[in-house]
């Protein structure tokens, strides 16, 4: 029986199948460490804006002081004209502009509420929204401390983020990117494997070679590509965590066996898509459709709870929410350990389902397959 299953595993990994190696090393691998060093940049800092100070009153000046204090503004100019700071964001050297407008101070002083207006360029959506909120939460902070004693120098203030020390989005988008990444990779990967027989009509060949045990064939097919998926996931994970606060052996553990348990499920969900339909195309589309937009639907990017109930439904179902919990629950220590075994728990019991469903499917089809490719030969 072991004779057959190394035997067995070396005709499926190691016949020059390059295919394979490129969709279950190259691609989840090669993807995940480039979007990792996407991600390493810091978060958005020093945002070029300008200044038309068309009022020159105390307020104006602590406004002004309160824009440069910020990290995440960077006033590299004052204008005299309003068409001065317009043309400076056409030629891309300020992401926006404030106009501080004349008799703001008296006007607020009366309680007439001054409007301030705020321009940005419409290029450049995510570092607008950065820029823009800075500078309305500037004019609210010193706008509320107007009755207040004068501040000569304001506060400056320091970005921070917990158990991010390098301020950067690993911690945030590309961890989580990094797992979507794997969660697909593992669905289309399974595809392949358990549809490679069918597509060659060699299914009679690899029974064959699996001494004519359907067992022996599918844990050849199933048990490396699940177990050397879950190898280069850990290892890419703990690449991006690299820059985070240290994992113990307890938390270590925890991940990984959640990353396990992902995989497992991943590759029982490939190959149930390959027994229902019983070809390569098909599957593949199937998994596109479902893998593909999970990462929008897991709760990475915007909350569960916010979704409608179907959604929900669907996110539930997606073995990338639970381990994306797994790995976020994780990150606060061992306090969350008992949390992420359920989640842990909830991914085993998927894997059970899909791989006890795709493995009956397959068991038929090999056998109808094996008897069609035998008369055929005949």
């Amino acid at each position: 029986m072991f004779s057959a299953f190394f035997n067995t595993i070396r005709k499926i990994y190691f016949s020059h199948n390059l295919v394979l190696w490129l969709i279950m090393f190259v691609l989840p691998v090669g993807v995940s460490v480039f979007m990792v060093d996407v991600f390493s940049a810091q978060i958005v800092q020093h945002i070029p804006i300008g200044i038309v100070k068309q009022d020159r009153s105390q307020l104006a000046d602590e406004l002004e002081q309160g824009f440069r204090a910020s990290p995440v503004l960077n006033v590299v100019m004052e204008c005299s004209e309003l068409s001065e700071c317009e043309h400076a964001v056409v030629r891309g050297e300020l992401q926006a502009f404030v106009v501080l407008p004349y008799d703001m101070e008296r006007r607020a002083l009366r309680f007439e509420t001054p409007v301030i207006p705020v321009y940005s360029s419409g290029q450049n959506y995510l570092t607008n929204s950065f820029a823009t909120k800075e500078i309305r939460s500037v004019i609210s902070t010193i706008g509320g401390n107007l009755f207040t004693a004068a501040i000569k120098e304001p506060v400056r203030v320091e970005l921070q983020s917990v158990g991010n020390t390098s301020g950067n989005y690993q911690g945030f988008l590309g961890m989580g990117l990094v797992s979507a990444i794997f969660h697909l990779a593992g669905i289309l990967v399974a595809v392949y494997v358990m549809s490679f027989p069918f597509r060659d009509q060699r299914v009679g060949e690899f029974l064959k070679c699996a001494g004519g045990s359907r067992p022996v064939l599918w844990l050849a097919s199933a048990l490396p590509m699940t177990l050397f998926m879950w190898i280069c996931m850990v290892a890419v994970y703990t690449y991006t965590h690299r820059f985070l606060a240290p994992m113990t052996l307890d938390e270590f553990i925890m991940v990984s066996a959640g990353q396990l348990s992902m995989m497992l499920a991943c590759t029982g969900v490939g190959s149930a898509f390959v027994g229902i339909t019983g070809n390569m195309r098909m599957s593949s589309s199937a998994a596109g459709v479902i893998a593909g937009p999970a990462f929008a639907f897991a709760g990475q990017t915007f909350p569960l709870m916010a979704m409608p109930i179907a959604v929900r439904g669907f996110a539930f179902l997606l073995p990338l929410t639970h381990v994306l919990k797994v790995q976020s629950i994780m990150l606060l220590g061992p306090v969350g350990k008992p949390y992420a075994w359920n989640y842990i728990q909830i991914l085993l019991i998927m894997a059970l389902f899909w791989h006890l469903l795709g493995a009956r499917l397959l068991f038929f089809r090999w056998k109808r397959s094996a008897a069609k490719e035998e008369v055929k030969n005949d």
